[in-house]
């Protein structure tokens, strides 16, 4: 006899999104390290491209965790009601996380002197990071 059983949908998803959610921390990581840290001199053209990879990263993020933007047709039975009630859920823990760090970093530069090209890429990414991950997390509880 053979023992089938019905699989999940949402799990492949689930775990694609895991994977593709470590591969884009530890390449923006990296990206991050080199776009942050301050710069002596002038900018070499390598570092505006780290920049706008790092933010291009974090609009990605952003977009694929609290929109259901995508190339390719969904499957309407992955898309339900739960998925898009995630969806805005982590839109609004991306916000708020984006707002507390341009707060943090406001009272920063009180006693730091900060750079809109400094802070730019910790605020996207500190956004989108938050965003994925709670989408990340709400998908994997299943509430």
């Amino acid at each position: 006899m053979s023992d089938s059983k019905q699989h999940d949908p949402s799990e492949r998803r689930r775990r694609s999104l895991l994977v593709g959610t470590m591969a884009l921390l530890a390449v923006g990581g990296s990206a991050l390290d080199r776009a942050i840290f301050e710069h002596a001199g002038h900018w070499r053209p390598v570092d505006y491209v780290a920049v706008g990879a790092l933010m291009l990263l974090a609009l990605v993020i952003a977009v694929r965790s609290t929109t259901n933007f995508s190339l390719r047709v969904r499957n309407p039975a992955l898309d339900d009601e739960l998925t898009r009630a995630n969806r805005a859920d982590a839109a609004r823990w991306g916000y708020w996380v984006l707002m507390l760090s341009l707060a943090g970093l406001f009272i920063a530069n009180f006693r730091w002197q900060l750079g809109l090209a400094d802070i730019a890429p910790m605020v996207f990414v500190a956004g989108a990071a938050a965003a994925g991950m709670r989408f990340a997390y709400l998908e994997r509880q299943g509430a």
